[in-house]
């Protein structure tokens, strides 16, 4: 069923409904609430984000609500996106037709892009052995017993940031991040899904106003939206400046892409130095 928070609205225009668990005739009536309040909430021009990517098994019972909402956001100019990768919710777009409709997204900011997820990491129902085009679920798991076929992701490329230790001491700079390009869209997401949770929900970046690739003014990150910020002149050391409500400031040296990994080491371990040390480096 919908979350608690199951209906939010991202920007002034676009709304995301969240729900989970299984899906068919008699638990599907929250989500057909909350797309109906969705609608409801603003006159004109919608986009709509439907996140089914904690939903563990889906029948046809959600296709009703779910093109009455896209026949709508259409009229109004709009959309509806879905982000999903359970094969069951697959199938069922699959078998009825609706799948150039309801393509699947990865998450929600790449629904916001447009960027459907890659078809080829989706198995088709004829390679799934020994099940048919109507297989039925595994209710005891609420997937299909050939969901262990599905192919695993790729691992994530690793995040090269080294965080200073924490220290009651003021420092000017926090730690260093050594980005692989000068795409902010590109780097971003997971520079701050690699933060501490400590440091708080980060709402607004600050860059250089050198360097980095054309960038809009805000962006969503983790279905958080996050402003995005460039100073007017370049500073000397690049850093990138991160903000959190009720957690403050924290300044991370920004290493160049292009720099070499003994000239990048350098960089980083000095961020480690001691708090006089570290007034002088970033200076």
């Amino acid at each position: 069923m919908p979350t608690p928070n199951d209906t939010s609205a991202l920007f002034e225009e676009c709304r995301i409904v969240r729900t989970h668990g299984e899906l068919d005739t008699q638990s599907a009536a929250p989500l057909v609430r909350a797309l109906t309040e969705a609608r409801a909430a603003r006159p004109g021009r919608l986009f709509l984000i439907v996140d089914l990517s904690e939903v563990t098994f889906s029948d046809s019972s959600i296709l009703s609500a779910l093109c009455e909402a896209w026949s709508d956001c259409h009229a109004r100019r709009g959309w509806v996106r879905i982000v999903y990768d359970n094969h069951t919710t697959d199938l069922v777009f699959r078998h009825t037709g609706l799948l150039d409709r309801f393509p699947a997204y990865a998450n929600a900011q790449d629904a916001w892009e447009g960027r459907t997820a890659d078809a080829a990491l989706r198995l088709p129902a004829s390679a799934l052995p020994g099940r048919g085009p109507h297989a039925a679920p595994n209710h005891s798991t609420g997937h299909l017993m050939s969901d262990q076929l599905r192919r695993p992701p790729p691992a994530p490329p690793l995040l090269r940031l080294y965080l200073a230790p924490e220290s009651t001491v003021p420092r000017r700079i926090d730690g260093a991040w050594w980005p692989r390009t000068f795409d902010l869209l590109a780097e971003l997401p997971s520079l701050l899904s690699g933060l501490p949770r400590a440091w708080g929900q980060i709402v607004s970046v600050l860059v250089n106003g050198t360097g980095w690739a054309g960038a809009p003014g805000r962006m969503l990150v983790c279905n958080q939206v996050v402003r995005l910020r460039r100073t007017a002149t370049a500073r000397t050391p690049s850093t990138i400046v991160l903000m959190a409500p009720a957690h403050g400031r924290r300044d991370l040296l920004v290493v160049p892409p292009e720099a070499t990994e003994q000239a990048a080491e350098s960089l980083m371990s000095a961020v480690g130095l001691t708090p006089e040390q570290q007034g002088r480096f970033a200076s």
